[in-house]
C-alpha cells in the first residue's frame, strides 16, 4: 500500500514491523457474532449434505435416540461416499485474518484486531492445488483443520495477491521482517470443500430463534459465500475494508480511541445494519433494492456515518441526493476524499471527534 500517513507510523506500536517472539492471538470483540460461530465452525471437508448423512446412516445415539454422527477427520464410511459420487480432489481453503493494529496484552502475548477476512485456495505456480482423497486419509484433519498457524507476506486483502510468501508463524516470529503488520495475512485455521454437492441438501447448523425465512436466507448466503468451489487463486475477501483509504482512517481512529463499525447498510425503512451477519443476529432480512447506501464506518450511539471517497468516486449529485436520504433517517454523513486521509489525516480525525462530541 502506498501513501500511509506518517501519523500512524509515529503513533501506533507495532505499525511499521511486526514484532518477534510473541504468542498471537484474535480480538474476536472486533467481528460480528454470526462470522465468529464460522470462524470455529469450518473445518473438516465441507459442506455436510443429507445424501451424505443417508450414506453414513445412524451410527450413533444421541439423548436416547439413534442418530448420524459424524466428526472432522472423515469416517470411513464418508470417504467412500465422497468415491461413490466420483469425487477424488478436494480444494484447501484457508481461513485468513488481517489486523489493523495488534496489542501487547501481556508479556509475550499479542492480540490483533481485526479489519478484515479471506478465505484463500490452496495453489501452486498460480493455479489451484487440490488435493487426493488418498493424500487426506492420511492425516488428522481435526489438527490440521484446527491449528492453521500459516502467515502470508505482503498480503493486502482489497488489492491482487501477487506477491509474497508463506511460512508457519513459529519461523515467521523469529525472523526481521519490514513488512507493515497490516499486510501480513494470518492463517486461523482451513477446511476442504468438496466440489460437489447439491446445494438444496446442503446441511447448515439451524439457529431456533430465528424464523424459517430467516434462517433460509442465511444458509443460501453461507453456501454462496463459503462452499462455492474457486475457479482461480483469487482470494474472497468475506468481511472488512475495502480499500487502503479505509484502513488509514480506521487506523487513525485507532489512535484516538475512537473506532467505530465497519460497514454499515442503511434502509429506506429506517433500519440500519453493519453487514448481513448483524441482520440475520436480529432476525431481519431486508433485500438491496431497499438499500439507501453503505457507509464505510459507523458511530451508533452518535448516528455518525463516515465516507472515505476515492478519487474514482466523485458524484457530487449522487452524494448529497444519499445525504439528504440519510439525514432523514436521522444519520450525518461526514465524507472524507482520500487525499486528505492520506495527506492531512490528523486533521480528518480532528473534524470527526468535534462533530462526535457535538453528537453526544
Amino acid at each position: 500500500m502506498e501513501n500511509r500517513p506518517k501519523y500512524l507510523t509515529e503513533n501506533i506500536k507495532f505499525y511499521s514491523a511486526f514484532p518477534r517472539g510473541y504468542n498471537m492471538d484474535v480480538d474476536y470483540s472486533h467481528l460480528p457474532p454470526l462470522l465468529n460461530l464460522d470462524f470455529h465452525t469450518l473445518n473438516g471437508i465441507l459442506p455436510m449434505t443429507s445424501s451424505r448423512y443417508n450414506y453414513i446412516g445412524q451410527n450413533g445415539e444421541v439423548d436416547g435416540k439413534k442418530t448420524t454422527v459424524v466428526f472432522v477427520n472423515p469416517l470411513d464410511k464418508e470417504y467412500e461416499y465422497f468415491e461413490s459420487i466420483g469425487v477424488t480432489e478436494f480444494q484447501a481453503v484457508s481461513l485468513v485474518v488481517h489486523f489493523y493494529a495488534v496489542e501487547e496484552t501481556e508479556p509475550g502475548v499479542i492480540k490483533g484486531l481485526p479489519y478484515g477476512v479471506s478465505l484463500v485456495p490452496m495453489s501452486k505456480n498460480g493455479k489451484i492445488d487440490t488435493w487426493n482423497i488418498e493424500l487426506l486419509k492420511k492425516f488428522d484433519l481435526r489438527e490440521l483443520c484446527q491449528e492453521g498457524g500459516n502467515v502470508f507476506t505482503d498480503f493486502v486483502p482489497f488489492e491482487k495477491w501477487s506477491k509474497g510468501m508463506g511460512m508457519h508463524y513459529s519461523l515467521f516470529s523469529n525472523i526481521t521482517t519490514d513488512n507493515p503488520t497490516d499486510s501480513i495475512g494470518f492463517e486461523w485455521g482451513m477446511y476442504f470443500i468438496c466440489p460437489k454437492y447439491d446445494k438444496r441438501e446442503v446441511e447448515i447448523m439451524q439457529n431456533h430463534t430465528y424464523s424459517k425465512a430467516i434462517n433460509a436466507k442465511y444458509r443460501k448466503y453461507k453456501i454462496n459465500r463459503y462452499f462455492k468451489p474457486f475457479t482461480d487463486t483469487k482470494p474472497r475477501q468475506i468481511w472488512g475494508c475495502d480499500s487502503p483509504i479505509e484502513l488509514f482512517l480506521l487506523q487513525g481512529l485507532y489512535v484516538r480511541n475512537k473506532v467505530p463499525e465497519i460497514q454499515m447498510g442503511f434502509y429506506r425503512n429506517g433500519e440500519i445494519f453493519p453487514n448481513y451477519y448483524r441482520m440475520a443476529e436480529q432476525e431481519k432480512f431486508i433485500s438491496q433494492d431497499k438499500l439507501i447506501t453503505a457507509s464505510d464506518f459507523y458511530y451508533p450511539k452518535e448516528k455518525i456515518a463516515l465516507f472515505c471517497d476515492g478519487v474514482e468516486y466523485h458524484d457530487i449529485k449522487k452524494d448529497k441526493k444519499i445525504d439528504d436520504s440519510l439525514k432523514k433517517i436521522g444519520v450525518m454523513p461526514l465524507r472524507f476524499s482520500g487525499k486528505r486521509i492520506t495527506e492531512e489525516l490528523e486533521t480528518v480525525l480532528d473534524e470527526i471527534e468535534n462533530v462526535l462530541q457535538q453528537r453526544v
